[in-house]
């Protein structure tokens, strides 16, 4: 009785954690609020849940190629936004809105992401922290400067 007791009560106890992890996972908290706009070539453009991501190549200042990494929503919520597997390919020039990382390391969630030719392939993120009117505001809009919240 006493084994049946402590199962119950350990299944509550795993079952009311379950919330905290989910949130937390969802959390955007590593990133910072400062939307910077970053220039450079696909490398590798990852379709895959929990999120889709997307590695590119950025030349600094000094003429250095820095590798980035940013984050994107889920398979299902990009394609309600009219992304497909195909969307990018490596070597695609581009131009991202990101929030990079806190950390200072080349890490971020996109925001918006726009090809060489101005044609744009994300007008705005949900994982970045986007909103309906956001993305009216800047949806097929070239990028010029980085979107404002």
């Amino acid at each position: 009785m006493k084994r049946a007791f402590g199962i119950v009560i350990l299944g509550f106890v795993v079952i009311s954690m379950l919330p905290v992890f989910v949130l937390a996972h969802h959390s955007t908290a590593e990133y910072t609020n400062n939307l910077t706009t970053v220039e450079g070539s696909v490398v590798e453009y990852r379709w895959r849940n929990p999120h889709v991501t997307v590695v590119w190549d950025v030349t600094d200042a000094n003429g250095k190629v820095v590798r980035w990494r940013g984050e994107l929503a889920s398979i299902s919520t990009l394609m309600g936004h009219g992304l497909t597997k195909n969307s990018l390919k490596p070597g695609d020039a581009v131009k991202m809105s990101v929030y990079p990382s806190k950390a200072g390391t080349p890490e971020s969630v996109i925001q918006y992401i726009q090809r060489k030719d101005g044609s744009v392939v994300l007008g705005w993120s949900q994982q970045a922290g986007g909103n309906p009117e956001g993305r009216q505001a800047r949806e097929r809009r070239p990028l010029t400067d980085p979107p404002k919240e």
